[in-house]
């Protein structure tokens, strides 16, 4: 667009050009003339001429300067362009961290939820761990040690088996058919015939003195059963260790 200003010049441009033409159409240049008046009109063709050139030069001058103020247009159009594109960018990339962070949070969620799982059910898990050498029986409910027990295993000639195991049946009160029909109150089966039974042999506890089975004082086995019918086989872990 040519502002006002611009315009005034381009028409007086034009006017110029016209008195030109039209003082060289004219009988300016009567041959009657007289040399003082032919000098005049000379005169005043290249003061008309000068000035032509120097509203020329305003031109020319005015367009450069449209055309640099066009270009800072569209430099500054091009500048507001990219800024536009590099605040999309901006924004699809906090988008992108939100998302992660919601990811990264439900994940952190799913395994707080798996250990609480864990933790439950080892909580709820019994481990009756006998250890051989010294004769013990230690209650573990999860990591926390409930009771520590005299038991008696297998004496010479006999074998406890070691290793771990899972209750297999429980009777109230069991009678050995291979042993004298002996009573083994509160029994819980693990491996075959062995068992972890009550006996009436108190005395004999911290020693080694079954035919293979875990003997306990009666109230313990009693209580032991108990425990394995409240949480269950399935969460019963029977150790056997030297």
């Amino acid at each position: 667009m040519i502002s006002s200003r611009h315009s005034s010049i381009f028409l007086l441009v034009l006017w110029a050009i016209f008195s030109l033409n039209s003082l060289a159409a004219s009988d300016g240049y009567d041959r009657n003339q007289t040399f003082d008046g032919k000098a005049e009109a000379e005169q005043i063709l290249l003061q008309k001429k000068s000035k032509l050139e120097e509203l020329q030069k305003k031109w020319q001058t005015v367009s450069r300067l449209n055309v640099l103020k066009e270009n800072k247009t569209a430099d500054f159009v091009s500048n507001r362009e990219e800024a536009a594109e590099e605040s999309l960018v901006r924004q699809r990339r906090v988008r992108e961290m939100e998302e992660l962070d919601k990811l990264r949070e439900a994940q952190l969620k799913m395994q707080r939820e798996r250990i609480a799982a864990v933790q439950k059910e080892k909580e709820r898990r019994i481990t009756a761990h006998i250890d051989l050498s010294r004769q013990k029986m230690m209650i573990y409910k999860g990591d926390t040690l409930l009771y520590k027990w005299p038991v008696s295993t297998a004496r010479k000639g006999y074998v406890t088996p070691v290793g771990l195991y899972q209750p297999q049946y429980l009777e109230r009160m069991h009678y050995s058919r291979r042993y004298h029909n002996s009573p083994m109150p509160h029994s819980i089966f693990f491996k075959g015939n062995f068992a972890i039974h009550g006996t009436n042999s108190i005395s004999r506890l911290g020693r080694r003195a079954s035919h293979g089975c875990v003997r306990l004082h009666p109230k313990h086995a009693r209580k032991l059963y108990s425990m394995v019918r409240k949480y269950g086989k399935k969460n019963t872990l029977i150790k056997i260790t030297y």
